[in-house]
């Protein structure tokens, strides 16, 4: 895993976080042009730790935050 990324705690999109925890759904997106990856809770805006895969981003923002 590389360097956690910071989580944000506002709102992103329209449930305004609500419903979290459970987080979900999930956006995967790539971070940087080396190709590290992130997921975010699209209902809370929460963003895990960055990884080099993006199913690992995935476990990892699971393992963090559930």
């Amino acid at each position: 895993m590389l360097e956690a990324h910071e989580a944000r705690t506002g709102v992103a999109g329209r449930a305004g976080g609500k419903d979290c925890p459970p987080h979900g759904p999930h956006l995967i997106y790539a971070v940087d042009e080396v190709l590290s990856y992130a997921a975010r809770c699209l209902k809370c805006g929460l963003v895990g730790p960055v990884c080099e895969d993006s199913s690992e981003a995935k476990l990892a923002f699971d393992q963090r935050w559930l």
